[in-house]
């Protein structure tokens, strides 16, 4: 019974927040149909041989100051002014309550786990998480729904109302660690925001990383990634679209990437798209992480990209909405259980695991967690299963992938970086490099 309650309240909680939303100003009505939005260049005045000013634009967009750039005139803004003192005081609460906490317990538990390119499947613009649970990976991957958006030309948008708008988007997410796509969609699809690219900058200048080059992306059929200028509104483009964050971590001068991609995971596109499996292989080895995923990967819909998932991975880091128990062969794979298993909430509840519930009933493997993570976001309601595959089952993903696939990006997209080289009409080269039907939007996928 208590926790028949305890699920009760998260569930109202959430549905509290939603109806919170419409007393924020702004509120957009409509939720349109998601575009695979592909989008400019550089920033506008910018040229691809000037990219400095990406860094700048990340930290105007979290309300910091961007010590003398072009964008400095803007901070006198009252918009602007207002927007930090707001999002300062939501951002030292979600540090305090959510990063500190989880940055202690990543030390503890996940430091001697990971491989070099972490992928995150429904995240959204949820780059925060995957870099904090996985803070020395190399290649970070997000691919969700919401299209990829711009980078903002500030002389041109009323910034009150861009701000409100990207404060109204983050605003549940520093309360409760997900975001819900249903209402995300209309937040920025009819906004100056039109896509995750803003957020996306937020967290990585939030976190002290330094955004050193932005590149939109299409993928091709046949798996070469080509750079991309404006399209026009609604103008989806070929291909899969898709962004390239270059950055660096605060103490480190050494490049990290990170990749979304805008693409729908349900089987027909799945297989639609082999090129885009094949993208993936060509990383070798994967840790895994999902969360808030609707209990997506329950469904016979997605069974293309869950098998992918336990193929490819050597690590895996869940809450109870990822991969059913049941899928994972005690042969093959070790299990630690973190926090509490008191069922899905409300919306989800024929989702609940009785495995699951035995196995945290018990108490064998559990452990404790000290935050809160997924739908039931409160500390001491959420759990983590962190699964990792017995080292007699890896396999060599690289070898198969560069049979099948021309190879990951060999080349730097920034002309000033790599010297002119490997740039063909606006087209990087590939090479190979070893390293190490309904849909989906109509299951309410949160995030």
């Amino acid at each position: 019974m208590t926790n028949g309650k305890t699920c009760l309240l998260c569930s109202l909680a959430i549905l509290l927040i939603l109806s919170l939303e419409s007393f924020l100003p702004h509120e957009v009505a409509s939720e349109p149909a998601f575009q695979m939005g592909l989008s400019s260049g550089p920033p506008p005045g910018k040229t691809d041989d000037d990219n400095s000013g990406e860094n700048d634009y990340a930290r105007f967009l979290a309300g910091m100051p961007t010590s003398g750039s072009a964008l400095g005139a803007f901070e006198k803004d009252p918009g602007w002014i207002s927007y930090v003192a707001s999002i300062n005081r939501s951002w030292e609460n979600f540090e305090a309550r959510q990063l500190r906490p989880m940055r202690q317990w990543v030390s503890q538990e996940l430091c001697a786990a990971g491989t070099a390119t972490a992928i995150y499947p429904f995240s959204g613009p949820d780059f925060l998480n995957l870099y904090t649970l996985f803070p020395h990976a190399k290649t970070y991957i997000l691919v969700a729904l919401e299209p990829v958006g711009v980078l903002p030309d500030f002389s041109t948008v009323d910034l009150p109302d861009y701000f409100a708008d990207l404060q109204r988007c983050l605003w549940q997410y520093l309360y409760t660690d997900f975001f819900v796509t249903s209402r995300m969609a209309a937040q920025i699809a009819d906004t100056e925001l039109r896509g995750v690219l803003p957020i996306l900058l937020f967290f990585m200048a939030r976190e002290h990383a330094r955004v050193l080059d932005v590149r939109y992306l299409a993928m091709k059929p046949d798996g070469t990634l080509e750079e991309r200028q404006a399209l026009n509104e609604g103008d989806p483009g070929p291909g899969i679209q898709g962004v390239r964050l270059v950055f660096a971590a605060a103490d480190s001068p050494e490049e990290r990437t990170l990749y979304y991609f805008c693409f729908n995971l349900q089987n027909g596109s799945w297989e639609r798209n082999p090129q885009f499996a094949s993208f993936l292989k060509s990383f070798g080895p994967l840790t895994t992480f999902t969360k808030s995923a609707s209990y997506l990967l329950f469904s016979r819909y997605t069974s293309d990209l869950k098998q992918f998932i336990l193929d490819r991975s050597h690590y895996l880091l869940q809450d109870d909405s990822g991969i059913p128990l049941k899928d994972f062969d005690p042969v093959i794979w070790k299990l630690k259980f973190y926090g509490t298993y008191i069922g899905p909430i409300n919306l989800f509840s024929s989702r609940y695991q009785p495995d699951l519930a035995k196995v945290y009933n018990t108490g064998k493997d559990v452990y404790p967690l000290p935050f809160g993570i997924g739908y039931q976001f409160r500390p001491g309601t959420s759990n983590l299963i962190f699964a990792s595959k017995k080292q007699e089952y890896y396999r060599d993903d690289r070898r198969e992938s560069n049979e099948t696939f021309s190879g990951h990006l060999a080349c730097r997209l920034d002309g000033r970086r790599s010297g002119g080289k490997n740039r063909q009409g606006g087209i990087c080269t590939i090479t190979p490099i070893e390293h190490g039907e309904p849909a989906l939007a109509a299951a309410v996928a949160t995030q």
